[in-house]
């Protein structure tokens, strides 16, 4: 009987590691099975595809041209604007007045003094003719006193002609100050305009009057380039000038003094650098491009207006720009970016592409991680990487145009294209 049990147990242990051994080779199986897509995923890193931009650029120097014209120089006197730095302005507009230093402080704190008395005395006479009625009121009554006194001095009554003569004083008198003419207002108002004018006379002798000659921008200061830099001789511009100009500006030659004043006559202006004959491939003549400011990102449109080449290895670029640039009124050099060509769209490395049965392409995962691949057709490239069409492109096929699918925003490429195969699986 004991025996029989000992039996019975061995046998359900034996049964039991069986199941236990069958279960772990289904678990070894499963893993094994994914062994091959995790070794693939490992050696092939995948790439997302998003947007990007890619250009060709050339950093250089150049100088700022302008359609200016200075309006006034002085080398004594403070200016002071009676518009914005920058505001534009109408032809025969006042727009700046400069204070000679010759003028004594006193002269305009007494001039501002005796301006406030005047238009208080006015005032003041202004309220006293609300008091009419009581004015014509004295007047009755001094007609009637006078008609008293000429009575009698026809009856011959002289002795109460003179107790009359002292209530027309009174009457008189009491009318004058009514009406200011007796007043202390109406005393000191032709003193203080006698007064009044002999200091604005001062004033108008130690101050001038800036009248805007152009329509414009107002600016001030110069560097004294304005008549060597104008948009008119940019054409004739040579190597020469240009080194004379960049040595005016590093040995400190401007002239900045803001006693100068000048308008710029609209929003057109230029500028001109100096670049390398290997630098000026695709700056043909009237080409459009973009420039951007050392330290900003805004770009401008641009026109190459010109190059002027004179020898071998250098030659000059004249750009031209109708948009807006901050203070572009009060810069002369400038360091910026020639973007020469820009392209924009998918990027992807230039690892993910390569060749299949004369076609460019990448390959994409589908949804079960199986390379597919997908034709593609670039924009441009750099060392790096390609901006490449989204969605789909047109090609030439047997002189038809033909639209291609391509690969979309967010796909998950293969980067090392050439470590694998068509349909095989990476993740």
């Amino acid at each position: 009987m004991l025996l029989h049990k000992k039996k019975k147990v061995k046998k359900r242990l034996i049964i039991r590691n069986i199941n236990k051994l069958f279960i772990g080779i289904i678990i070894l199986l499963y893993f094994l099975s994914r062994m091959p897509p995790f070794f693939s995923q490992a050696t092939n890193k995948t790439y997302i595809a998003e947007y990007g931009k890619i250009e060709t650029a050339i950093t250089t120097e150049g100088y700022i041209v302008r359609d200016e014209k200075v309006i006034t120089s002085t080398s004594e006197g403070d200016v002071i604007l009676l518009v914005n730095e920058g505001e534009r302005v109408a032809r025969g507009q006042k727009i700046a007045t400069i204070h000679f230093n010759d003028l004594d402080d006193n002269i305009t704190k007494d001039l501002e003094i005796i301006n406030l008395r005047i238009e208080n005395i006015k005032d003041k006479q202004l309220e006293e003719h609300l008091f009419q009625t009581d004015i014509q009121k004295i007047n009755n009554e001094i007609e009637t006193v006078t008609q008293q006194i000429q009575d009698l001095i026809k009856n011959g009554d002289y002795i109460k002609v003179g107790a009359l003569k002292e209530t027309l004083l009174i009457l008189v008198e009491k009318k004058s100050i009514i009406s200011g003419e007796k007043s202390l207002p109406g005393r000191n108002l032709e003193q203080l305009e006698r007064q009044q004018q002999n200091l604005q006379e001062k004033v108008s002798a130690s101050v001038k009057t800036i009248i805007s000659e152009y329509p414009g921008a107002v600016a001030l200061g110069r560097d004294g380039l304005e008549d060597l830099l104008t948009l008119s001789n940019l054409d004739y511009m040579t190597l020469q000038q240009f080194e004379t100009i960049r040595n005016s500006l590093d040995n400190d030659k401007q002239q900045d003094d803001e006693t100068n004043i000048r308008i710029i006559k609209n929003h057109q202006w230029s500028i001109i650098t100096k670049l390398m004959q290997e630098d000026i491939l695709g700056l043909e003549k009237e080409r459009k491009i973009k420039i951007r400011q050392q330290g900003d990102n805004k770009e401008y449109n641009a026109i190459v207006r010109n190059v002027i080449q004179e020898d071998d290895d250098n030659c000059i670029v004249v750009l031209d720009l109708t948009e807006f640039m901050e203070e572009f009124y009060n810069k002369r050099s400038i360091t910026f970016d020639v973007i020469i060509r820009s392209y924009e769209g998918v990027m992807i490395p230039n690892s993910a592409i390569t060749e299949h049965e004369e076609q460019t392409g990448v390959f994409r995962l589908d949804v079960n991680g199986f390379a597919r691949f997908v034709p593609i057709k670039a924009k441009g490239s750099n060392r790096e990487y390609s901006i490449v069409y989204n969605g789909s492109f047109d090609e030439k096929v047997n002189n038809e145009t033909q639209r291609i699918n391509t690969i979309n925003y967010y796909d998950e490429i293969v980067v090392d294209a050439e470590k694998i195969n068509i349909g095989e699986r990476i993740r």
